[in-house]
C-alpha cells in the first residue's frame, strides 16, 4: 500500500511544523524527476499487475449458531436450485460440527515467510513473485517478480503467475486457513469476526465495530488511521445505501449485533482519559441510534478491501500523459465490469463496488473543506486531464476540464517557473492541496535531487482511479500509468482476463490514437453510475460517439458514425481527419452507451455506430499475425469479457446477490447472517478451486486453468519460466510504432470482427 519506509512517524501535532517543508520539497523532488526523465524514451515496454488476497480461517460455530443450522434442516437438493444457481453445501451439512469463517490476522508473519526467497537472492537477482504488506492483517499483496513484456506471448503467462501466487500462500497456511480473492469480507464488523479474537473501540480508529488490532503493524498504517481522524476533526463517516428488499426496515440500528467486550481490563487503557471518555460516549450513543443506510466508521472497511491494479510503462512522458487521460475515461467502465462488492457488515447493499466506501474511509477533509472548499476525498476519481497534444493532433485537452480544480498556488507558481506546462502543473499542484499524513522523523531532510520521499508521501496518499508516475532519478523504470479502479475477482482466470483486457485496450488506444475524451464532469457521472446495483446490465454510461475523431486513422468503409455520416477507408497520416458532424463543442458529441455497446460495439442496419473495444482489439491482434495457440488463449479472455459485458454472464456482485437472496435462510430483509455467509464462502471457494461449476457466473470459461490446488509450486514455476524464456521472438504489441500496412490490415480485419445485423 503505497510508500513504506523505516523510522518513527511523528504525531499529528509534532508533524505540523514540517508539513509545509514536505510539500515544498515534494514539488522540488517532482521537478528533479520530471526534468531527468523528460528526454527518456523506452523502446522495450513493460507492465505488471497487483493482486490483493485475504486470508480466512474456518472456526467452530458458536453453539447458538449450531442450533440455528440444525433447526433449518437439510439443504435443498439440485431440483430446488433457483434461477439456475447450483446447490450449496450448508454450514451444518456432513458429519463435522458446524463451522464458520473469520478473518485470519496472520498476514504479517505469512509475508515474512513469503519474502524469504526474495531476501535470499543476491542484489540484482529475480524471483517469481514479490510479496508486500497491505493495510489490514488479513491482506497480502502479490505481484510478478519480473515485469511482463508487452508481447502477445506474455499475456498468456499472467494467469499461470497468478495461480502460482495463490498456491504459494496456500502452501504455508495452516489446515483450517484459506486464501481467497474477494474485495470485502461479507461480515467484517459483525460481532467476533477475526482469529485471534479482537475487540473494537480502540484509541486509533475509535471504531464501534473493528479493532485497532487488525491494522498492519508497520507504523505507517496506524498513523494514517489516527491522523485522518485528527485532521478531519472526527471519525470517518461512511454511509452506504441498503438494498431494499420486501422486509428491509425503513431504519436499522447503528449496532446490528452485540459489540464484543474485552474480557479483561479496559482494552483502551493506552488511551488518554479524554479518549476513554469519548469512547464510552460513542458506545452509549450508538446503542439506541438508527439510520436509514448502512453506517461504517473506520478505515478498515475501505482500505481492508482488496483490488486488482495494472501498471503500464509507456514510451515517453507524452504517451504516459495521453494514456493517463484515456484510461481515466475508462476507469468507471472497468469498475462496473469488475463489480464484486454487494455486501458490507452483514448487509446487502444497493451498490456493487467498493470505491465509495474506500473514498469515505480515508476522507480527511475538515467540515469546512467538505462544505465546498475541496470537492473530493483523497481517494476518488481524477479531477483533470493532463494530455499535452500538438496543434496537429486537433485535441485541446482543456476543453474537457470542466471541473473547478483546487490547486496549491505556491506549488503551481513554482512548477510553471521551472518550465512545466499549464496542464501538468495544475495536476501536480492539485495533488499538493493535501497535507502529508505521515512524516517519519528520520526522513525529513533528504536530497531533493535524488530522493522521492516527500513527493511519494503526497502522491501515494492521493488514491485516484489512475496515477501518473514519473521515473525516479537514476531509475531503470520509465514513465508509467497505474490503473486502479477494478474490484478484485474471485478466480485467477477472471483477474488475468481483466488485466489482459486492460493491456490490450491500452495498446489499441495508442495504435489507433483513439480519442475517448468526454468532459470530466461526465467521467464523475460515470463513477456514480458504475456504483449502481447491476450497473453493467441496467445502466448506460456517457461515452464519446466517435472515438476516431481526430484519430491517426479513419475507420473502414463499413463504419457508420452515430452522427449519420459514413466514413471512407482513406487513411490520413497527417492526423487531420475528423467528422464535421461530430463537433466537440456540441453537447451531443458524447451520448449514453450500454456496457455491451462500449465493449462489443453498437450495431445499426448498415454497419457500426460504435466499434466496440473488443472488435478493435481482435482486428489489431489478427493484423499482427499472432500464433494460433497464443491467439486462442487471448481470445478466451476477450470472449469472457465480451460475455460479461453483454450481460450473458453475471458480475461477481450480481452472482453473490443471487446466491444470498436464494438461500433458504434469507428472510428478504437484506441481512446476510452468519449461516448465509458461511455457505456463500464455501460455495465461492469451491468455484475458485474448480470443484463447482457456476454457469451463470463463469460459463464454461477457464475451467482447465482454475484447478491448480493440487499442483506443486516448482511445477508451476518451471512452466511459467519456460513459457517466458522460449518466446524471445514473441510478437510485440506495438503502440505508436504500428506500421501503416499493419494499421490498414487491422482495420480490414476489424470490419470482420463484429457481426452485421
Amino acid at each position: 500500500m503505497g510508500f513504506l519506509t523505516e523510522g518513527t512517524p511523528l504525531g499529528w501535532e509534532a508533524a505540523a511544523q514540517f508539513r509545509a517543508k514536505v510539500r515544498r520539497d515534494g514539488v522540488e523532488q517532482f521537478l528533479a524527476a520530471y526534468k531527468s526523465g523528460l528526454g527518456r524514451v523506452d523502446q522495450v515496454l513493460r507492465w505488471g499487475d497487483e493482486v490483493e488476497y485475504m486470508v480466512l480461517r474456518r472456526v467452530p460455530a458458536p453453539l447458538a449458531q449450531q442450533d440455528v443450522v440444525a433447526a433449518n434442516g437439510p439443504a435443498r437438493d439440485e431440483p430446488g436450485a433457483v434461477n439456475g444457481l447450483p446447490p450449496m453445501q450448508r454450514a451444518g451439512d456432513g458429519a463435522q460440527a458446524p463451522r464458520e469463517f473469520v478473518l485470519s490476522l496472520r498476514a504479517p508473519e505469512l509475508i515474512e515467510i513469503l519474502q524469504r526467497d526474495e531476501h535470499s537472492h543476491p542484489e540484482g537477482g529475480t524471483v517469481d513473485v514479490l510479496w508486500r504488506p497491505e493495510y489490514a492483517n488479513w491482506m497480502i499483496e502479490g505481484t510478478p517478480g519480473v515485469p511482463y513484456r508487452t508481447t502477445a506471448e506474455d499475456l498468456c503467462v499472467v494467469e499461470r503467475n497468478m495461480a502460482l501466487r495463490r498456491l504459494e500462500v496456500q502452501n504455508i497456511l495452516q489446515p483450517d486457513e484459506i486464501v481467497i480473492s474477494l474485495p470485502a469480507f461479507p461480515r467484517l464488523g459483525c460481532g467476533q469476526f477475526t482469529s485471534p479474537p479482537t475487540y473494537p473501540l480502540g484509541p486509533v480508529a475509535q471504531s464501534l465495530f473493528v479493532s485497532d488490532d487488525v491494522i498492519n503493524p508497520h507504523p505507517r498504517f496506524a498513523t494514517l488511521t489516527r491522523n485522518i481522524r485528527l485532521r478531519r476533526g472526527s471519525k470517518v463517516d461512511i454511509r452506504v445505501p441498503l438494498f431494499q428488499d420486501e422486509r428491509t426496515p425503513a431504519a436499522i440500528p447503528v449496532i446490528t449485533e452485540p459489540i464484543p467486550q474485552w474480557p479483561g481490563p479496559e482494552r483502551s487503557s493506552t488511551a488518554s482519559n479524554d479518549e476513554r471518555e469519548q469512547l464510552q460516549n460513542l458506545r452509549e450513543r450508538a446503542q439506541h441510534a438508527e439510520t436509514d443506510d448502512l453506517y461504517l466508521d473506520c478505515m478498515a472497511f475501505g482500505m481492508g478491501a482488496c483490488c486488482l491494479q495494472v501498471t503500464l510503462q509507456t514510451r515517453d512522458v507524452k504517451e504516459s500523459r495521453m494514456l493517463y487521460d484515456q484510461l481515466a475515461v475508462l476507469a468507471p467502465i472497468f469498475m462496473a465490469l469488475s463489480a464484486a462488492t454487494p455486501i458490507q457488515r452483514g448487509m446487502l447493499l444497493d451498490t456493487d463496488v467498493r470505491w465509495n466506501v474506500i473514498a469515505a474511509s480515508v476522507d480527511d477533509r475538515t467540515p469546512e473543506e467538505r462544505d465546498g472548499l475541496i470537492a473530493k476525498s483523497r481517494y476518488d476519481s481524477i479531477s483533470c486531464f493532463i494530455g499535452n497534444y500538438e496543434e496537429s493532433d486537433g485535441i485541446d485537452t482543456r476543453a474537457y476540464n470542466d471541473l473547478e480544480l483546487e490547486i496549491n498556488d505556491e506549488a503551481y507558481k513554482k512548477l510553471r517557473s521551472e518550465g512545466v506546462d499549464e496542464l501538468l502543473a495544475r495536476h501536480v499542484a492539485h495533488l499538493f492541496i493535501r497535507d502529508p499524513l505521515v512524516i517519519f522523523d528520520n526522513r525529513i531532510d533528504v536530497n531533493n535531487a535524488a530522493d522521492m520521499d516527500h513527493f511519494e508521501n503526497i502522491q501515494s496518499t492521493n488514491w485516484n482511479t489512475v496515477r501518473f508516475k514519473p521515473p525516479a532519478v537514476g531509475s531503470d523504470i520509465g514513465w508509467r500509468v497505474e490503473f486502479r479502479s477494478m474490484d478484485i475477482q474471485l478466480t485467477d482466470f477472471e483477474n488475468a482476463a481483466l488485466a489482459v483486457f486492460t493491456v490490450l485496450t491500452s495498446r489499441v488506444i495508442l495504435a489507433y490514437r483513439l480519442n475517448l475524451y468526454v468532459p470530466m464532469s461526465k467521467v464523475d457521472a460515470n463513477m456514480a453510475i458504475a456504483h449502481e446495483r447491476d450497473a453493467l446490465r441496467n445502466q448506460r454510461f456517457f461515452f464519446r460517439r466517435n472515438i476516431f475523431h481526430h484519430a491517426s486513422v479513419q475507420p473502414p468503409q463499413s463504419f457508420l458514425c452515430s452522427c449519420g455520416s459514413e466514413h471512407g477507408p482513406v487513411f490520413d497520416w497527417g492526423r487531420e481527419f475528423s467528422c464535421p458532424d461530430c463537433d466537440p463543442s456540441d453537447p451531443e458529441f458524447c451520448g449514453l452507451l450500454s456496457m455491451d455497446e462500449i465493449v462489443n460495439g453498437k450495431l445499426v442496419e448498415n454497419g457500426f455506430s460504435f466499434p466496440g473495444l473488443i472488435p478493435l482489439i481482435k482486428g489489431y491482434l489478427e493484423a499482427l499475425e499472432v500464433k494460433p495457440e497464443t491467439r486462442a488463449k487471448i481470445y478466451e479472455y476477450l470472449d469472457f469479457i465480451s460475455a460479461r459485458a453483454s450481460g450473458r454472464l453475471l458480475t461477481l456482485a450480481s452472482y453473490i446477490r443471487e446466491v444470498v437472496t436464494n438461500h433458504p435462510a434469507y428472510k428478504q430483509d437484506s441481512v446476510v447472517s452468519q449461516e448465509i455467509c458461511t455457505d456463500l464462502l464455501e460455495h465461492l471457494i469451491a468455484i475458485e478451486r474448480g470443484a463447482c461449476a457456476a454457469p451463470r457466473f463463469l460459463g464454461s470459461f477457464g475451467r482447465v486453468e482454475r484447478d491448480q490446488s493440487a499442483r506443486p509450486n516448482d511445477e508451476l514455476k518451471a512452466e511459467a519460466r519456460e513459457e517466458r524464456s522460449t518466446d524471445d521472438d514473441g510478437v510485440v504489441l506495438p503502440g505508436q510504432s504500428l506500421s501503416r500496412s499493419t494499421l490498414e490490415r487491422s482495420f480490414q480485419l476489424f470490419a470482420k470482427n463484429v457481426p452485421h445485423l
